[in-house]
């Protein structure tokens, strides 16, 4: 049997994440999911997913905070972050891409298909 990529999926929009988590499933894609920065960290760490689609504005820890502390841990550094947010400003893309993001996507802006495409470029690497 062929191994699955998996897609940790952090978004704490329920409807977008019920979305997006199907669309990949369809496109063949396994996917965990979290809707909090602390349940994404833990998640990363216990599951090593192939690629990570993280949100930016998240109760408690925001996606900025969340993607530090991914890049900063021996576990999860290697691990591609994507970011996968509303904020569309040139300020955010930049900080996103500083502490380690490989890709941001503006959710407005990226079409579901666009968003697997994406995912299996940063999965087949």
């Amino acid at each position: 049997m062929v191994k699955k990529n998996k897609v940790l999926l952090t978004e704490d929009d329920l409807s977008l994440l019920k979305i997006y988590s199907n669309k990949l499933r369809i496109s063949g894609f396994e996917v965990s999911m979290a809707t909090t920065g602390d349940e994404c960290l833990r998640k990363a760490q216990i599951e090593k997913p192939n690629v990570i689609l993280l949100d930016l504005i998240m109760p408690g820890k925001d996606g900025f905070l969340v993607l530090e502390e991914l890049k900063a841990n021996e576990q999860t550094k290697k691990i591609p972050v994507v970011i996968l947010s509303n904020l569309g400003q040139e300020a955010d893309i930049k900080r996103g891409k500083e502490l380690g993001a490989i890709d941001y996507l503006i959710k407005s802006d990226v079409s579901l298909m666009d968003l697997v495409t994406k995912v299996r470029k940063y999965t087949s690497t």
